[in-house]
């Protein structure tokens, strides 16, 4: 092997070039936590004024916490997920930071599982008024 063999012309990488990696979306992230604290925050307020309000009251803010706590944050997992895999897809056109975003993904899954847990509050106060009727 002569000195030729390892010359550095053939090497056509720079490293004084740093390579930028594009990021997951975070504003899906942010806006799910969002909803599930938003979700979490009514249906824990309505549950603890559930025999005060009225019926109809009742019924419009347990369904609305359901969709802030469940619904909401379910879609937003399926954007996060379709986003990942459709930049994992372009990787080589643009670089994605991969690590990045399989931790996004796994943190959501945790706000999504909150939410689930969450989700129980906004289910007792959306059918409270009918199991006041059959007691």
């Amino acid at each position: 092997m002569s000195a030729n063999d390892f010359s550095s012309e053939d090497y056509s990488h720079s490293s004084n070039t740093p390579t930028i990696y594009k990021e997951p979306p975070k504003l899906l992230f942010v806006v799910g936590l969002l909803s599930v604290t938003i979700g979490t925050l009514l249906g824990g307020y309505e549950f603890f004024r559930v025999n005060t309000a009225s019926t109809n009251e009742q019924t419009l803010s347990g369904g609305v916490g359901y969709l802030l706590t469940v619904v909401i944050p379910i879609v937003f997992l399926q954007l996060i997920r379709k986003k990942h895999d459709s930049a994992l897809k372009a990787n080589k056109d643009e670089p994605y930071d991969i690590g990045a975003g399989e931790k996004m993904e796994s943190d959501f899954l945790k706000v999504v599982a909150f939410g689930f847990v969450s989700a129980f509050l906004s289910i007792t106060v959306f059918f409270w008024p009918i199991a006041e009727k059959f007691a």
